[in-house]
């Protein structure tokens, strides 16, 4: 089973306006084949098409969401031992950055994946 299989399986949606998560705290011994430290930490973006058919709108979007989680790592923000998978919704295209920020911490919040360990 893939990683991401797994997530969508095992793990819990959280939604935000423009946003939605998918998050699993990892369970090594579940699966033990995988070889999961309980400190890992997987992130994987996906904006498909019905975000917008346009590809340079869908990767301007996936790397503004990048962006945010790239800056919550560089702070010591997000906590490790999860596998996530953050997916724009279709209203995301035209949004500007700092409603996408907002809205990612927002909903890694809630899943509790942002705090200080």
């Amino acid at each position: 089973m893939k990683d991401f299989e797994i997530l969508f399986k095992e793990g819990r949606f959280f939604a935000g306006k423009f946003i939605t998560a998918k998050v699993w705290k990892i369970e090594p011994e579940k699966y033990p084949r995988r070889k999961y430290n309980a400190d890992d930490l997987k992130i994987g973006f996906v904006v498909s098409v019905k975000v917008s058919k346009s590809a340079v709108k869908r990767n301007r979007i996936k790397r503004q969401m990048r962006e945010v989680v790239r800056l919550l790592l560089k702070d010591g923000k997000l906590k490790t031992g999860f596998h996530v998978s953050i997916m724009a919704k279709p209203g995301t295209v035209g949004v500007e950055y700092k409603e996408i920020e907002r809205d990612i911490k927002m909903v890694l919040e809630r899943a509790g994946v942002v705090g200080v360990d």
